[in-house]
Formats: structure tokens, C-alpha cells, sequence
């Protein structure tokens, strides 16, 4: 087989995977929701970034609709994850604050492991681990390169707090 015809199909592996992996959090994991880089999880990880921001900010940072941002904060605030606070300096503003129990969802997003990683020899973890880095290492790389759009800013955001959290 050529390497055209392998890097294809490793392709579609990971494009099954990512699929799967949705069915699988909607599915196995439906009692405890998980954080993404959509929505409510988008806001979560902004927010760890800069704290006491205005709805407004959140979405022009996010590049999200008023109306999405000011939906997915009021879902966090019912779950305690976040608090609306006025503005000293306008009332009419809500500044969101992210509470400890939103920095703790953060924390635990980053420590999960799911249970099909134990489905692995430790053989196969061995040979996994620095397949998965090298994949990693290549996107990280082409994040950084990418047209630095106000979207882009946040995906690399977030890139950087993974890479942060899974050098360590």
C-alpha cells in the first residue's frame, strides 16, 4: 500500500473516532457532562483565562452570538459554575466570574480517563503515547501558524492550556 492510501485510511480512523467518541460521551457518560471547546465549555476555559468578564466581551472573545453567550453563561450559572455580578462602573452590565466549582470542572476535564483507555496492554500504551505525541506536537504547530483571527486566538488559547496541562 502507498502512503497516500495509508495516511487515508488513518484518516477516516480518526474521523470514526471523533464520532465515536461523541456517541460515546452522549451515551456511556450522559450522568456527568462533558467539558468541549463548544458552548458552555467554551466560556468555562475563556473565563480561566480571564476571569470578570462582561457578557459582551465573552462573546466578541469567542466570537459568539450575544444571545448564545448570554444562554450558555445562564445555563453555567444554574449549575454553579459561574456568577453574574453587576458592574461597579454600569449597572446594566453582568460581569461573569467563574466559581470554584468551574475551576474544579476544568481540573477534572483534564484527569479523566476513560474507561476504553483501559481496554490497552501496557505494551500498547507504550507504543500509543509517542504516536499520539507526534501527532499532537505536528498540530500544536500548525495552530501556531494559523491566521491569527479572533477564533484562531481562542483555539490557540486552548491549545496552550492543554499543552500546558499534558507536558507536565
Amino acid at each position: 500500500m502507498t502512503n497516500r492510501i495509508k495516511a487515508e485510511l488513518i484518516a477516516g480512523k480518526l474521523a470514526e473516532y471523533e464520532q465515536l467518541s461523541k456517541i460515546y460521551d452522549d451515551i456511556v457518560k450522559q450522568a456527568r457532562p462533558r467539558l468541549t471547546v463548544e458552548g458552555q465549555g467554551k466560556i468555562l476555559l475563556a473565563l480561566a483565562d480571564e476571569n470578570h468578564l462582561s457578557q459582551r466581551q465573552l462573546a466578541t472573545r469567542l466570537g459568539m452570538s450575544p444571545q448564545s453567550t448570554g444562554e450558555f453563561v445562564s445555563k453555567l450559572a444554574k449549575r454553579k459554575l459561574v456568577t453574574l455580578t453587576k458592574s461597579q462602573k454600569d449597572r446594566r452590565v453582568n460581569l461573569v466570574n467563574l466559581t470554584n466549582a468551574g475551576r474544579q470542572e476544568i481540573e477534572s476535564a483534564y484527569q479523566e480517563v476513560p474507561p476504553f483507555v483501559n481496554s490497552l496492554s501496557e505494551s500498547e500504551i507504550d507504543q500509543l503515547m509517542p504516536l499520539l505525541t507526534k501527532i499532537t506536537t505536528a498540530m500544536y504547530a500548525d495552530i501556531d501558524a494559523a491566521n491569527p483571527t479572533l477564533g484562531v486566538k481562542f483555539h490557540k488559547l486552548l491549545a496552550s492550556r492543554y499543552l500546558k496541562q499534558f507536558k507536565k
